[in-house]
């Protein structure tokens, strides 16, 4: 599971509403104040605006607005809005057929802690909310 790059512009596009405490930003506002090209950031807005994350209005009073409160959505949510969520491994994912388990009355070690590495990492990025990612002191 790898934050990419789109969803470290959303977490960025997420912040900048957070820090604009309801007032509507543009893109273009949003891209300044957040380093992000601005080619990218109207499509992240979309896919947010889809899962009732943000609001989108058009026009020339038009912006983006954050609608859902940062402590009742996680990081894992806002990864699942903008990616497929990516596997650890593809073994990991179901269906996927390995000869080496094949052969080993499906047993494997490695896929065995790699299903368990997963189920934590989801976990920990399920329970993480926005809100603590954006305003939680990090723990050193």
């Amino acid at each position: 599971m790898l934050i990419t790059r789109e969803t470290d512009y959303a977490i960025r596009l997420i912040r900048a509403l957070f820090e604009a405490k309801s007032n509507r930003l543009t893109i273009k506002e949003i891209c300044d104040s957040q380093c992000i090209p601005q080619n990218f950031v109207y499509k992240i807005a979309k896919k947010l605006s889809r899962k009732d994350i943000i609001a989108i209005k058009r026009g020339v009073s038009g912006g983006c607005v954050l609608i859902k409160d940062p402590h009742d959505f996680s990081l894992y949510d806002v990864m699942a809005a903008i990616d497929a969520v990516r596997p650890v491994s593809a073994c990991t994912v179901p269906g996927f057929s390995c000869p080496y388990r094949e052969k080993n009355c499906n047993f494997c070690n490695v896929h065995n802690h790699l299903e368990v590495m997963e189920s934590h990492l989801q976990d920990t990025l399920s329970n993480f909310s926005i809100y603590d990612l954006l305003v939680t002191p990090a723990k050193q």
